[in-house]
């Protein structure tokens, strides 16, 4: 009787079979930002629907490396997937530069319907030529300005020194709204600000609260210059790689992933908010409309071949 009870609890403490599929992911994000909450999503959903077979192992907060070397780590065949901001996917697949432009979205809801439609599917063959498989859009949130001096008008930019992401539609945006663009890696931002390198920057709520930068920019202009977008990518190669059922489970999970994920983005958008409110935060609110008319010619100026221009009517037109 004893034998029998100590077989049953070996039994039971036997680690379950390891997945016959590991699929590497790394990103730049904290971990429970809203990125890695979706990635934990389509892991789950892909191991569900494998029965275990394929699985994801999640590397968060850059420790693979930075966003380029990620993207490139998925290029080269050394790293699986990669959830990027999209402002540095377009070093790779510049076709993705129409989602940088600046109020292009006019809301989550319009994101949602363009990110699910024929916008979306227009840009998975120029990433496939490029070596990566899109499988859904995650949202990084909507992007405002955070500032040393407060901001609640378009003038009060003028002249100071905003980071913006190494990516030149961001650069060009903030001339344009009369900064003095500054491109700055982002894990030298929270001390740029703090010594007074740089004036101010752009962020979403999620960033602003995790990576506290209220502590050293402590004004908050809601701007919403940006939804930025961030691709949930696969390696062409590795996913040509996989199983059948594999592939089609793991874009059924990209998919349903990249849709709760915005719905997160959604849900803890206000809290966060109220959270930083309640840190002392000088929130403003800017009229948007000179924004939105000075970033006019960013459009003109990136958006210049013919697919561009399908891709942007198909954006506009969705509802």
């Amino acid at each position: 009787m004893l034998f029998r009870v100590v077989l049953a609890a070996m039994l039971l403490a036997t680690p379950a079979k390891a997945a016959d599929i590991v699929l590497r992911a790394g990103h730049t994000n904290a971990a429970g930002e809203p990125q890695d909450q979706g990635l934990k999503i389509l892991k789950a959903k892909l191991e569900a629907a494998t029965k275990g077979k394929a699985t994801v192992e999640i590397f968060a907060n850059g420790v693979l490396g930075n966003e380029l070397q990620l993207i490139e780590g998925v290029a080269l065949g050394t790293l699986d997937m990669v959830v990027p901001s999209n402002a540095a996917f377009t070093n790779f697949v510049a076709e993705m530069r129409v989602f940088d432009m600046p109020f292009l979205f006019r809301d989550m809801a319009h994101m949602d319907k363009v990110v699910a439609g024929a916008a979306f599917d227009e840009l998975k063959a120029p990433a496939q030529k490029k070596g990566f498989r899109l499988l859904g859009i995650y949202s990084s949130g909507i992007r405002h300005i955070m500032t040393r001096e407060p901001v609640t008008k378009i003038e009060d930019l003028k002249g100071r020194k905003i980071r913006t992401m190494q990516n030149p539609i961001h650069l060009e945006a903030f001339k344009a709204f009369g900064a003095n663009a500054t491109p700055m890696a982002y894990n030298e931002l929270y001390g740029a600000l703090q010594t007074g390198v740089v004036d101010g920057a752009e962020a979403a709520n999620t960033n602003y609260s995790a990576q506290k930068f209220y502590e050293v920019a402590k004004n908050w202009a809601l701007v919403g210059w940006l939804n930025l977008t961030a691709p949930v990518v696969i390696s062409e190669k590795k996913f040509l790689s996989l199983p059948a059922d594999v592939q089609a489970a793991l874009v059924r999970a990209g998919l349903e992933s990249a849709v709760e994920e915005r719905s997160i983005v959604v849900k803890t958008d206000l809290p966060l908010l109220e959270g930083v409110k309640a840190r002392g935060v000088n929130v403003t609110l800017p009229d948007p409309e000179p924004f939105r008319q000075a970033a006019k010619p960013v459009y003109a100026k990136f958006l210049t071949s013919a697919l561009d221009r399908k891709i942007l009517a198909l954006i506009e037109s969705a509802k």
